[in-house]
């Protein structure tokens, strides 16, 4: 069900301006995947800078939000998109408009480089790892590599995402292509397979499934597991030595054929570094290198863990690598 949230700023419907003047608030319309938990905040924060600016907010997840930016190109009616997956807006591109965007502490594999200034960007990312529980794997060598997984130790032991219902599931899946390329990936796949204890539909679930004690290892997110492990559960949180697949959410001014300077504002704002500094603490990983992850456990490189990412290409095949991987895997547990 669409979520629709209309969070209205700091400050008065009409700002006085001027000598008596009056300039009417502005609106403008915003799609999301951010979680509920952490607009209000960030909004709030957006309306103490611009508080003549009122956002209203349709929240939905990841591929609802791209569904519907679309399904609506001919006739759009957001004026931005913010805290949505790359790979579900990729492909339509071209539907965003160029911006001159304040990118010089961002490295260009965290923004479009398609036209001289960038369609979207990057602001907050995920990325792939273990949550290995210690307790029920105390007998067993901790995993420090895709490889290690292999092992007949972890037979009926790892839990994963299914990646056709969960984006950290996909991202793992296409890393793992990209890495080794197709024939060894889809070979390393069957492989692992024989471990494979079940593939869950959530992204969140094996880590909370390892924290638990419900399975040895859990392959999930690196924030999701770090966090369980600062919250107490017995796990260690490993970030696989090849390297991690990664995802990331980002902003950008959908084109119109006339574009609101608020929503220009906006967008500007969502990749400050104060905007970073609140993502950071609710996602880990930015785009902002000023901005370091709050979170302890992190590899002291952490942008040089997240692998050589082609998201376009990721996109472009998305649904070739989904329907191989149901032929395969889908039926299967």
């Amino acid at each position: 069900m669409k979520k629709l949230l209309g969070i209205v700023g700091i400050g008065l419907g009409l700002t006085l301006v001027g000598c008596g003047q009056k300039e009417e608030k502005k609106e403008i319309v915003v799609y999301s995947s951010f979680e509920e938990d952490y607009v209000p905040s960030y909004i709030e924060a957006f309306n103490k800078e611009y508080p003549n600016i009122k956002v209203n907010l349709v929240r939905d997840s990841s591929g609802i939000i791209a569904a519907k930016f679309d399904a609506e190109k001919a006739n759009p009616q957001a004026d931005v998109m913010w805290g949505v997956a790359t790979t579900g807006i990729i492909l339509n591109q071209d539907y965003l408009q160029p911006l001159n965007y304040d990118i010089k502490n961002i490295d260009t594999k965290f923004y479009d480089t398609s036209s001289k200034e960038p369609k979207w960007v990057g602001i907050s990312a995920w990325m792939t790892a273990f949550s290995f529980n210690k307790i029920e794997g105390k007998e067993l060598q901790m995993p420090l590599s895709y490889e290690d997984l292999l092992k007949d130790e972890f037979k009926g032991k790892i839990v994963m995402p299914n990646p056709a219902s969960s984006g950290t599931g996909f991202l793992t899946v296409s890393a793992w292509l990209q890495l080794m390329g197709e024939k060894k990936a889809w070979n390393y796949m069957e492989n692992l397979n024989k471990n494979i204890d079940m593939y869950v539909h959530s992204g969140s679930a094996p880590t909370k499934m390892a924290s638990q004690g419900e399975t040895v290892v859990g392959i999930g997110m690196g924030f999701e597991s770090l966090k369980e492990e600062a919250n107490g559960a017995p796990i260690a949180t490993i970030f696989p030595k090849e390297g991690s697949g990664w995802e990331m959410e980002i902003v950008g001014v959908v084109k119109k054929e006339k574009i609101k300077p608020a929503a220009e504002i906006f967008a500007k704002w969502a990749i400050s570094e104060n905007a970073m500094k609140m993502y950071a603490k609710n996602r880990g990983v930015v785009t902002d290198s000023r901005v370091k992850p709050e979170l302890k456990g992190y590899p002291a490189d952490v942008y040089a863990q997240m692998i050589n990412n082609n998201l376009l290409w990721a996109a472009e095949n998305r649904d070739r690598i989904l329907k191989e991987w149901e032929n395969r895997f889908g039926k299967q547990k």
